[in-house]
């Protein structure tokens, strides 16, 4: 392609961007809160800690303690980068997220270039990553699904030229994507299965590669192990293991949460277990061909996978949609149809969209031969049909996401004007209000400043060894409650060791509880 086309992609993913971020003025929910927050500690220098407790599974011993053993690390340190230069506002946090999203569409240009070769596609596939659908404004706050976009996109880029022309940087760039990609997400290992696919097709000099691209990966993830070894005693920590035992998704907020054993997980029944999973397996195919495919694209996707399997990275990035899908549905069944595989397969994004345009130009083969229609003119009309329909949709879920039908204020900064107002209401009861139990700590965090506890799974009896435990001073319950907790919530029960002291209405007009406990 030209030069004025690339630098053409950058600015009108910088434009789009930059107009999307308008409405995005807070993080949104709690895993950008999560990444925000502890970006926000590294910025001031007091490393990686959690002011907050969100889950149980480390087995905390006090409210401050080491951050990222469940969710990894790499996305707070690119929000920290920007915080420490420009202050520990969320805009400032933004600044990488905005840049991110801008080179998505130079990058996925790119890959499919190296795919097929043809620049019109390459173009098509580009414009393609600037509305990308459900995905847009999750890119746009301090969440991994930008980020993980890009890693994908150059481990299927670096491992398809490592095939292709046998070169060591190649495969060595290839393992720090992997090692990228572990830094991202956990699951970020499941990168390694197409990596050794490729290398077992590599042709000579398997070994070298192979130990190439360990290097690459070891590049980029030995300092990590090195600080969980010497915080935990492991490599990895323990935490996300004991998920592979949940019964139900509100269990990861068990406490204690040595209950989350294999014989826990039995306990349910094989009935129950396959259950689960199957019904996981049927919404993350809905998902996939909704936010993913977003329904129009999915079969164009589809025929262009078949029209371009000979490449490389087409059969690898099969090879890895595959995984990805099983695991998220049989192995991590709550978490991955919960949104899991909707983070995760944002990695597949930049090559699905590769292979819009083949699909297309099949389809419009096929029918300029039925219909007898101009083929050149029929591929350019569709081309800007398609690309029409997807920009419609993608305004229109940004809307219904972020901006709200009927609401005068935007409906992205809800859980953020509900937190500030729950952290006034507080310090107006008491100036000096200790630690809170709450739905969401990141959250709260990022709006008062002050710690905070999740609310267990379970009910009055599992509340209160949390309280016990951590000092708890006071209890905020909104419509996101513990299935035990319904009753106090609906005010059918009394809890003698907490008293009401305020309600106010959340951004959907449901209640917010303020209790105090005594």
């Amino acid at each position: 392609m030209r030069t004025w086309r690339w630098i053409s992609l950058f600015i009108l993913g910088l434009f789009v961007a930059g107009l999307g971020c308008i409405w995005i003025q807070s993080p949104g929910y709690m895993d950008a809160d999560y990444y925000f927050a502890t970006g926000q500690e590294l910025s001031r220098g007091r490393g990686f800690i959690e002011p907050f407790i969100w889950n149980y599974l480390d087995n905390p011993s006090a409210l401050s303690h080491p951050s990222h053993l469940y969710w990894p690390p790499l996305t707070s340190l690119i929000a920290a980068l920007p915080m420490t230069f420009f202050g520990q506002t969320f805009r400032a946090a933004q600044i990488p997220f905005i840049l991110m999203s801008a080179l998505l569409p130079v990058i996925t240009a790119a890959l499919a270039l190296q795919i097929h070769g043809n620049r019109s596609w390459a173009w098509f596939s580009g414009l393609l990553a600037l509305v990308p659908g459900f995905y847009l404004p999750y890119m746009l706050t301090t969440d991994v699904f930008v980020v993980y976009a890009l890693i994908g996109a150059g481990f299927f880029y670096f491992t398809g030229r490592g095939l292709r022309n046998g070169r060591n940087g190649a495969w060595l760039v290839s393992g720090m994507m992997i090692g990228l990609a572990h830094l991202a997400r956990a699951d970020g290992l499941l990168f390694f299965l197409p990596a050794l696919a490729a290398v077992s097709c590599s042709g000579e000099r398997k070994l070298q590669r192979f130990t190439i691209l360990i290097s690459g990966y070891l590049f980029v993830m030995a300092p990590w192990f090195l600080r969980n070894h010497l915080i935990v005693g492991t490599l990895l920590p323990a935490t996300g293991a004991k998920t592979l035992w949940l019964r139900s998704y509100p269990e990861l907020f068990s406490y204690p949460s040595s209950n989350l054993t294999l014989r826990h997980f039995l306990s349910q029944g094989f009935g129950a277990i396959l259950q689960a999973r199957f019904a996981a397996l049927w919404i993350n195919l809905q998902r996939l061909i909704g936010e993913n495919g977003l329904v129009m694209l999915g079969p164009l996707m589809i025929i262009g996978f078949r029209e371009l399997w000979q490449a490389f990275e087409t059969r690898l990035a099969a090879f890895y949609l595959v995984i990805l899908f099983l695991t998220m549905s049989f192995v991590f069944p709550f978490a991955g149809s919960l949104g899991g595989l909707f983070h995760s397969s944002a990695a597949m994004m930049p090559l699905l969209w590769a292979l819009v345009p083949a699909g297309l130009h099949r389809v419009i083969q096929w029918l300029s031969h039925l219909r007898r229609w101009d083929e050149a003119q029929a591929q350019r009309l569709f081309a800007v049909t398609i690309f029409g329909m997807t920009a419609m949709l993608t305004v229109g879920l940004y809307v219904t996401k972020v901006i709200g039908i009927q609401s005068n204020t935007a409906l992205w900064m809800g859980p953020k004007r509900t937190y500030d107002a729950a952290a006034e209401t507080l310090a107006e009861l008491n100036p000096d209000y200790g630690i809170v139990a709450i739905n969401n700590p990141p959250g709260f965090y990022v709006s008062s400043k002050k710690g905070s506890v999740v609310i267990p799974y379970g009910g009055e009896a599992e509340l209160h060894r949390v309280v016990d435990r951590f000092a708890v001073e006071w209890l905020v319950l909104d419509v996101n409650h513990p299935e035990g907790l319904t009753d106090l919530y609906q005010g059918q029960a009394k809890v003698s060791w907490l008293e009401e002291r305020a309600m106010l209405l959340d951004h959907n007009n449901e209640p917010v509880l303020i209790f105090e406990v005594h």
